[in-house]
């Protein structure tokens, strides 16, 4: 279990554009009501699953863009986190914005992640 003071680990983000775009370009897409997942498998399967999020200046202010990816940090920390040999990019829809707690985020995330298992 993570805690605020270890944080997510650089190993456990997507961190450069490049990396970004290689899951977008050739990943799949999985819709949800509040998100949409773009994954890709690694090249080294045994390898920990990264994270990327993306949340638009369409979706609302810079305050609410940030309360989104914390929520989405949160349940993915403490649910469980991308299976292992997957890269994703989440990117939140309009309706994200409307989200008050992490576990609004659950049908999503579970369908989500029961399909990349």
């Amino acid at each position: 279990m993570l805690g605020r003071a270890s944080g997510i680990s650089k190993d456990m983000r997507l961190r450069q554009r490049a990396e970004y775009l290689a899951v977008q370009n050739g990943g799949i897409k999985l819709h949800g009501r509040h998100v949409l997942a773009i994954a890709k498998r690694r090249a080294d399967a045994s390898l920990r699953g990264r994270l990327g999020l993306t949340v638009t200046k369409k979706v609302g202010n810079a305050v609410v863009r940030n309360r989104i990816k914390r929520m989405l940090r949160e349940w993915l920390r403490v649910h469980g986190w991308i299976p292992v040999g997957w890269d994703m990019v989440l990117v939140a829809k309009d309706g994200a914005a409307r989200q008050l707690h992490p576990d609004d985020f659950a049908s999503d995330l579970t369908r989500i992640l029961r399909q990349l298992s």
